[in-house]
């Protein structure tokens, strides 16, 4: 294969949409994707664009949306709608959730946080169970999981890369400089190499592969038919925080009459049909329905996440003309694309690192590291 400008590793949302950006700004890309394109997090999720309450990561959601209205005006296969549906957090604790309000309406006030009692929350979704109050948030449009990857994806090809399927690493000269990838016998010679494959990042780094400031949380999203589905995004209260004390916490997102029903938070790979009756058991507390609905899929979804909870995104130290972005957690296809935007930028010298996001502080805590985490 002839030598690129640019290898690209890594075929979910930020790899699709690097690619697309760096060979619509001229040039030649090879994307190297194990398996298929959105094989990952960004074709499994439960299919919901929906703002992070962290602000760094707000910002780059906010850049996201007008990336996916670009793709959305461009007619290639991707369909933003105008409004969000909002986003419900729902609880039995009407107390707790207005505690929930009040911290983001201090943090994040365009989010508009109501609080929304039982009898209220009754008329407006009557599919959820009686005893709930909600936080309704000004965010959340379900997107089938898939859609935005593909069409990157497409977009990247139309101008000009090539998506090769092979289980791709960087390659170096032993001096401190990239010098192309490696996908088993086949050398790509490339001037940059950006690694973008989500959980599996951390063994693409030396200095990593003991201690992975990225590693895989695990998730199970059941597929499910449900008459008059609730039309907001809802989130059990928790949800945002990674499950805290628990491995299990109830979602649910409809897109295109698709419901899907989460999830849980593990570490290890879940056997998802074995889960997947008590997610649907603990998710028929909040939306009685459930217990009726069929199911027609289950799908395991690991999410990439990162030692601080924010993405790593830009060169790596130590060595030249390798690049970083992944550690996004369960807000890649929230904030995928703008952060492959932010990387595409300093790849081609337009603009520099940004401190929230700087790569090196994952080495400094590497180097630090002492147990598990």
């Amino acid at each position: 294969m002839r030598s690129v400008d640019v290898a690209v590793i890594g075929g979910g949302i930020i790899g699709t949409s690097a690619a697309a950006f760096l060979a619509e700004a001229g040039q030649s890309v090879a994307l190297f994707e194990r398996e298929q394109v959105a094989a990952g997090a960004s074709g499994r999720n439960s299919g919901a664009i929906q703002r992070p309450l962290d602000p760094p990561l707000g910002d780059l959601y906010c850049s996201t949306l007008k990336l996916y209205r670009e793709l959305t005006a461009a007619d290639a296969g991707f369909a933003l709608s105008e409004r969000a549906v909002g986003l419900l957090i729902v609880s039995p604790d009407h107390i707790a959730l207005e505690a929930v309000g009040d911290a983001i309406r201090r943090t994040t006030p365009d989010l508009r946080p109501e609080v929304i009692p039982a009898p209220d929350l009754q008329v407006l979704e009557p599919h959820l169970a009686a005893n709930l109050s909600a936080c309704r948030l000004q965010t959340g449009y379900p997107v089938a999981p898939a859609a935005a990857t593909l069409a990157f994806a497409q977009r990247a090809v139309n101008a000009g890369a090539t998506i090769e399927t092979a289980d791709a690493r960087p390659m170096t000269d032993g001096g401190g400089r990239v010098t192309g990838v490696e996908a088993g016998s086949l050398r790509v010679p490339a001037s940059q190499v950006l690694l973008a494959a989500g959980p599996w990042t951390s063994a693409l780094v030396e200095p990593w592969i003991e201690t992975a400031p990225i590693r895989p949380l695990w998730g199970v999203v059941v597929g499910v038919e449900l008459a008059d589905a609730p039309q907001h995004v809802i989130e059990e209260l928790g949800i945002d925080s990674g499950a805290g004390a628990s491995e299990r916490l109830f979602s649910l997102v409809t897109a295109n009459s698709a419901t899907s029903v989460g999830s849980i938070f593990v570490k290890t790979r879940p056997e998802p049909e074995a889960v997947a009756p008590a997610i649907i058991e603990r998710a028929a507390r909040f939306v009685p329905a459930l217990n009726h609905a069929r199911r027609v899929g289950v799908r395991t979804c690991a999410r990439p996440l990162s030692m601080d909870g924010r993405p790593l995104i830009g060169p790596l130290p130590g060595t030249d003309g390798l690049f970083i972005c992944a550690g996004h957690g369960p807000w890649g296809i929230s904030t995928g694309p703008a952060s492959a935007r932010l990387v595409v930028d300093q790849m081609l010298g337009r603009s520099g690192t940004t401190s929230d996001f700087d790569p090196a502080r994952a080495l400094r805590w590497s180097q630090a590291q002492q147990t598990e985490w």
